[in-house]
């Protein structure tokens, strides 16, 4: 198990590492591509950069979408992204291990702040679980990559909890370990090829949106006065 162990905090963690990496390139290459494309065929090529801004930060902290029957989900959403950013990448293990392996550190999360991301990470992920198997509208639209990059998440949040407090495990701590190390490099190695990949490009894509529904110049005025609301404000 010990050789396992070794295998997964060396030689496969590099190589997630690697796949992620060159995952994520290509994927920035593409949207770059993408980007240009649409700017070239919008026929309002304006692009309201302040407008987009506020509309993004907007999409982070979903303050607007809490109405209706989704409140659940998108808190749970909202407090599952949370930690799925800053756990990962402030978590005082990780960035040590990050620091023997580029010579790169900084600042960690205190050991309590951490703990509390992770468990309301778990709670967030066990809602939008449930939100996929009992709301009949998500379960039509939810396919088995959307259920394993949940038990995925799943896996590493809980395995990351029990390493961080091995008194809990019911399980051998090299067992709890190995399964922490296997399912984070697997996400990572998902990361840039699954919906995973809105997190390199959630930027990119609002802007394709935006210009993607733009009208050519006068367009607008063409439409009402094809609907006969010419002049009028829409």
């Amino acid at each position: 198990m010990n050789t396992w162990v070794a295998w997964a905090r060396g030689p496969f963690l590099y190589l997630a590492f690697s796949v992620l990496v060159v995952g994520a390139v290509r994927q920035w290459v593409l949207a770059i591509g993408e980007l240009a494309r649409a700017h070239r065929m919008a026929g309002d090529q304006r692009v309201p950069w302040r407008w987009m801004f506020k509309k993004s930060l907007g999409w982070i902290v979903p303050v607007n979408a809490l109405r209706g029957t989704r409140i659940p989900f998108t808190i749970a959403s909202a407090v599952f992204h949370a930690g799925m950013l800053l756990v990962p990448l402030f978590l005082a293990g990780h960035v040590a291990l990050i620091e023997q392996g580029i010579g790169i550190g900084w600042p960690t999360l205190p050991a309590a702040a951490a703990d509390a991301l992770t468990l309301a990470a778990l709670a967030g992920l066990g809602v939008l679980l449930l939100y996929r198997l009992l709301e009949r509208a998500a379960r039509f639209l939810s396919g088995p990559q959307d259920y394993l990059l949940l038990a995925l998440c799943i896996t590493a949040f809980l395995t990351g909890y029990l390493v961080a407090h091995p008194e809990a495990s019911p399980l051998p701590f090299t067992v709890i370990y190995l399964g922490h190390l296997l399912s984070a490099e697997l996400i990572l190695v998902l990361i840039p090829f699954s919906k995973l990949a809105h997190a390199l490009l959630f930027a990119s894509t609002r802007i394709v949106w935006e210009l993607g529904w733009h009208f050519v110049p006068g367009g607008g005025e063409k439409v009402r006065a094809a609907l006969g609301k010419a002049g009028e404000p829409v």
